[in-house]
């Protein structure tokens, strides 16, 4: 095992890399990171006072998802099929609702969990022929 397998792009981390699903993309930032925890942070902090107990970590994952997690979209189409754009608001619209938690929050939380998605162009070429063997 060669250890610069395992080394991951930093502006993949920041920028975010393209989930693929079905006909859309969305580019996601990598959790786990410094950033990604002091940005739960805040984000904790600005919804929950201190002494707060009950806390749905569904909302929090979503609102950073709308924030910050997903830095832009392709080919996502509302109900009447018409394409919804990437914005903020959009962002908030669509990962705030309580229908896309189990879903489509979830498929994105996955995709910026996996290490796999942030490693640097030529070593997932060399990932994938180690796959094949």
């Amino acid at each position: 095992m060669k250890l610069s397998q395992y080394e991951e792009d930093t502006e993949k981390q920041e920028k975010g890399s393209p989930c693929y699903l079905y006909d859309a993309s969305f580019d996601v930032k990598r959790s786990g990171t410094p950033i990604f925890n002091k940005e739960i942070q805040a984000i904790k902090s600005r919804l929950y006072d201190f002494a707060a107990r009950d806390i749905d970590m569904n909302l929090i994952m979503g609102t950073w998802l709308a924030e910050s997690g997903v830095t832009g979209w392709d080919g996502v189409l509302d109900e009447d099929d018409n394409e919804l754009k990437y914005s903020r608001a959009n962002a908030h619209k669509v990962f705030l609702n309580p229908a896309f938690y189990n879903s489509l929050n979830l498929l994105l939380l996955q995709h910026a969990a996996d290490y796999n998605n942030y490693l640097h162009d030529e070593l997932e070429k060399d990932l994938e022929a180690i796959k094949k063997k």
